[in-house]
């Protein structure tokens, strides 16, 4: 006859019973044995381990949803979501509802009619900074203004000042 034992795991849930002789392999087996998960190292239960690899394991090969690099969970789930050019972000303009990928934000910031601009007529003197969509109602409004701005600075460009050159 042989001596019949109980897995070493049963406080744990096994109900496994057998021959002495049989332990070693079913404890290689046992789905409640602690087992070490060989890309991270965290420790868990052997019945744990296939669904920890699969979807919780932060060293696991993982896809980037946005652009499909695949790279250790860890990675892409952290610095390359901050960096990654296909990321959708939603455009820094308060105000604006559109979301863009990353790689072409700068380009919708140069259209954005949320976007901050300085007046057309900065350069004259007028230092207004509105949204881009108010540009047209800023320049009729202030017609009379951004005139007179730009014929003071005709004058001051058609009366060149004179040096004289003395030897």
């Amino acid at each position: 006859r042989h001596l019949q034992i109980f897995c070493i795991n049963k406080e744990k849930g096994c109900a496994w019973q057998g021959n002495i002789k049989d332990i070693d392999t079913h404890i290689q087996k046992c789905p409640n044995q602690v087992v070490t998960c060989d890309k991270c190292k965290q420790i868990m239960q052997g019945h744990q381990l296939e669904s920890h690899v699969k979807d919780k394991c932060v060293k696991r090969y993982y896809r980037c949803v946005y652009c499909q690099i695949v790279g250790k969970y860890v990675y892409i789930t952290g610095r390359h979501q901050e960096v990654c050019p296909d990321a959708i972000l939603p455009c820094t303009n308060e105000g604006c509802q559109q979301s863009i990928k990353r790689c072409n934000m700068e380009l919708h910031r140069q259209t954005c009619p949320k976007e901050i601009v300085k007046c057309p007529y900065y350069d004259i003197g007028c230092h207004t900074e509105m949204k881009r969509e108010d540009i047209d109602q800023h320049e009729e409004n202030n017609t009379k203004i951004h005139l007179k701005k730009a014929l003071v600075k005709i004058k001051d460009k058609s009366h060149p000042v004179s040096i004289k050159l003395t030897e």
